[in-house]
């Protein structure tokens, strides 16, 4: 994986951005990765509402580069995730069912 940065990272932005608008569409406050990836796993997860490959890779990731974590990412609200949530293929299928499930609440 290491030759490929670019690759992973934009998958692992792509995915913390989506997950992140998860929860602030739901109004549940997370600052931290560790938080949002723990907040993921028991909301999502638990409930098979996320793949489980989808979810090891999104662990993995971050530590692979550790400058790329270092992006303020406050800067992707949820109308930008879910501009790369529209635009990307590392989300199963139903992931946008339940985003747009979630959009209307």
């Amino acid at each position: 994986m290491g030759e490929y940065p670019f690759i992973v990272n934009s998958c692992f932005l792509a995915m913390y951005s989506v997950v992140k608008a998860l929860f602030v569409l739901k109004n549940i406050e997370c600052k931290t990765l560790e938080g949002l990836i723990y907040l993921l796993k028991i909301n999502y997860l638990d409930q098979e509402l996320f793949d489980k490959d989808l979810f090891k890779f999104f662990c993995n990731t971050k530590e692979l580069n550790s400058e790329f974590l270092q992006i303020k990412w406050s800067c992707f609200d949820e109308n930008i995730a879910l501009k790369i949530f529209n635009n990307t293929k590392v989300f199963i299928d139903y992931s946008k069912d339940l985003f747009d499930e979630l959009s209307d609440v």
